[in-house]
């Protein structure tokens, strides 16, 4: 695709930039992008082999064990528990209270952890833990917690927006699903990941990690997503500028929808009498325009009757 303006004493063409760099790879950026799929290489290069590999790296990392503790013994889990053991319990409030013996004597003080098994609908122990050992303790957690209480514990201090790929007649991205959106959305699209921005990362770029810096975090993770899906979808456009015949200006890498990127491009490199122009692109017949000059341009809108209508 090329198409073209002409109102002397410019002309300028904007066509499609076919091999456009990569904006994950060549662009300062502020979030990660971690996907997993098994056609496409998406996103940024990392070495977790699943989402549970990840999410449980991010909570270990980024939150807390205090955390961590107070939402299992609090019961916001729905597949993991804590039992106190043992005559010196954790504060009341937090775990159930059991005394527990082997041998007939009872075991040393502590809390042992408790996994939910949906398909027998029955709790089991999976490991105990003594006062002393929190970290252990601590590590034992992440470790058994499903990927939704993860997910909930990573939330808590860092900006985790989930990503969604639509595969049909091209590529797209989203943080929001595309069921309800697009056609065959229930078969050509689900989640393939996350963009994330640790507490620290928000607090470097902003000062701090008040409500208002987690939105503006967001935002710009949001903008992130939207130029990857921009590439994705090859939504990306270069220009050339002349000036009595001369280039005077060229550009590449331009992400984004069409008519806002002639707007863009309009409004840095032509003088307001001029951006108008740009209401009057037509589309050459010849696409393998990327060879092609003023001369060649003008020769072409003259054969299609359009030379004088442009120039105006």
């Amino acid at each position: 695709m090329s198409l073209v303006a002409w109102k002397k004493p410019y002309l300028l063409q904007v066509m499609l930039d076919e091999e456009p760099e990569n904006p994950r790879e060549e662009c300062d950026l502020f979030g990660r992008m971690v996907c997993w799929h098994r056609k496409y290489r998406l996103g940024d290069e990392h070495f977790f082999d699943s989402p549970n590999d990840f999410l449980k790296d991010l909570v270990l990392h980024t939150i807390p064990e205090n955390i961590i503790l107070d939402y299992v013994g609090s019961g916001k889990s729905h597949f993991v528990r804590l039992v106190s053991i043992g005559s010196h319990a954790p504060k009341k409030g937090l775990y159930e209270t059991e005394t527990v013996e082997e041998d007939g004597k009872p075991l040393h003080s502590g809390v042992r952890v408790e996994c939910y098994d949906p398909y027998t609908k029955k709790w089991y122990a999976e490991d105990f833990f003594r006062e002393e050992e929190k970290k252990e303790l601590v590590g034992c957690l992440v470790d058994v917690l499903p990927n939704g209480d993860l997910l909930a514990l990573a939330e808590k201090e860092n900006a985790v927006l989930p990503l969604h790929l639509y595969d049909h007649c091209q590529l797209h991205l989203s943080a929001s699903p595309f069921l309800g959106h697009a056609v065959h959305a229930e078969w050509d699209s689900g989640q393939v990941g996350w963009i994330y921005a640790t507490a620290g990362e928000i607090q470097e770029t902003y000062g701090n990690t008040s409500v208002e810096n987690m939105e503006k975090a967001k935002k710009l993770l949001l903008s992130e997503v939207e130029t990857y899906d921009y590439y994705l979808s090859g939504q990306c456009y270069g220009f050339r500028l002349y000036e009595d015949g001369e280039e005077i200006q060229t550009g590449w890498g331009y992400f984004g929808s069409f008519s806002e990127i002639v707007k863009e491009i309009a409004a840095e490199f032509l003088p307001e009498s001029h951006r108008d122009m740009v209401e009057n692109l037509k589309e050459m017949p010849d696409t393998r325009t990327y060879t092609l000059g003023y001369g060649n341009f003008v020769e072409e809108l003259e054969g299609m009757g359009l030379a004088e209508e442009m120039e105006v």
